[in-house]
């Protein structure tokens, strides 16, 4: 009976006492694992897209910098300044001398009719010492306007073949034009040498004979 009783005493378990650390500093808890992870991909997150910012910015500003658009120069509108014309008044001032350097007849007053249709007056005509010419050659006086050179130089271009300006300081005629062959003309055919006649000897005059005298028959019985 004894031995029942000892061994029916309960048992008492020791439960373990925790042990406080020696060092007087607080002991770190373990922290909850989902909370960790959740922090992590938020960092990720954030790193994600500060890198994709970066990105576009690094790329929009090279193409910004690359990009270069032209920029417009102002226009500029040049009003063109209109030329004086001279007077019939001052046109009839200018001497013009035309003189026939073809030998074509009425080559010198053909000129004549096509200056005075640009309002010149004062133009005498006359025959050069030469009529063989091909250019026609135009010699201004240095006191010209460069209005009357041009506007005769180009009337003359339009008429003759070839044209060849001259300027002169001691002209006394202002425009002298020495005619040359117009457009579309030949020059004029070399005259040639008329042969002399020769002298012939003039035949002399035969001598007629005389008649000789006839016999008159007498009738017959």
């Amino acid at each position: 009976m004894e031995e029942n009783q000892e061994n029916t005493q309960p048992v008492v378990e020791e439960t373990p006492v925790e042990k406080t650390p020696e060092v007087g500093f607080p002991v770190s808890q373990p922290k909850a694992k989902g909370k960790s992870s959740k922090w992590i991909f938020i960092v990720l997150a954030l790193l994600i897209v500060g890198g994709a910012a970066i990105f576009i910015f690094g790329r929009n500003k090279g193409t910004t910098e690359e990009t270069v658009f032209p920029t417009e120069e102002p226009t500029i509108q040049v009003t063109a300044t209109p030329t004086a014309t001279l007077s019939p008044a001052e046109k009839a001032k200018i001497s013009i001398e035309v003189q026939n350097g073809t030998g074509i007849t009425g080559e010198a007053a053909y000129l004549q009719g096509v200056l005075k249709t640009l309002g010149y007056s004062d133009i005498k005509v006359a025959n050069a010492t030469t009529e063989d010419n091909t250019t026609t050659i135009v010699t201004f006086s240095s006191t010209l306007s460069a209005q009357v050179v041009s506007e005769i130089t180009k009337k003359l271009e339009e008429v003759y073949k070839s044209v060849e300006t001259k300027t002169s300081t001691t002209a006394k005629t202002n425009v002298v034009v020495l005619t040359g062959l117009k457009k579309n003309a030949t020059s004029k055919p070399a005259a040639t040498a008329t042969p002399k006649a020769s002298a012939s000897a003039t035949p002399k005059a035969s001598a007629s004979p005389s008649a000789s005298p006839s016999v008159t028959p007498t009738a017959t019985p």
